[in-house]
């Protein structure tokens, strides 16, 4: 088991990586892509398992045989999706509390629903969509540090641009760099 720590492009690979290794880990962030990902390779698998599960109704005993591993990996794979939900919605910006009172209402019948549907919703949304102003007990904030970054390398780093060469201005703009690669300059 490890943290789970989703930046950028996420391959296929990459996501059902994490998946498996991330089944019991509900810190960190998956992206929108490594959790849709996730959810193809689930599809897939649980596809191939009713295949086989099918084929084997053909031959006596086997299907009985085979419904035992086949409930161990439903409820790994159980598991794993909580994770997964948990990564993804911290992702977009919601705190532990909102997303407990999102599984809570999960289990609430008629709330269920509700709660389906904008868990879907959720899923679509991209990175830091919820992220406020301020901090408050439902949503990260802008101004604070988010605890899923645990180095000062994925903070901005300032550094002072080149003057172009056709400049004479005896000031330096200020250039900020993103861990993702982005550039802004401030003036």
């Amino acid at each position: 088991m490890r943290r789970i720590e989703e930046r950028g492009e996420v391959t296929f690979g990459q996501a059902i990586k994490d998946y498996i290794q991330g089944w019991v880990s509900y810190g960190g962030r998956s992206t929108r892509a490594g959790y849709w990902w996730a959810f193809l390779g689930e599809m897939i698998f649980l596809f191939a398992c009713a295949l086989v599960m099918l084929i084997s109704g053909l031959i006596p005993f086997l299907d009985i045989i085979l419904l035992i591993p086949f409930w161990i990996l439903s409820v790994f794979m159980l598991i794993a999706q909580f994770a997964l939900i948990f990564r993804r919605f911290r992702d977009v910006g919601f705190k532990t509390n909102a997303i407990i009172i999102w599984l809570v209402c999960a289990l609430i019948p008629f709330l269920n629903t509700i709660a389906a549907a904008a868990g879907f919703v959720f899923a679509l949304l991209p990175t830091d969509q919820f992220v406020a102003e301020k901090e408050n007990w439902l949503v990260r904030g802008k101004d604070t540090v988010d605890e899923t970054q645990t180095t000062a390398a994925a903070q901005p780093q300032s550094t002072p641009a080149a003057p172009a060469a056709t400049t004479t201005s005896t000031s330096l703009p200020t250039v900020v760099f993103y861990p993702d690669g982005r550039e802004q300059e401030i003036k």
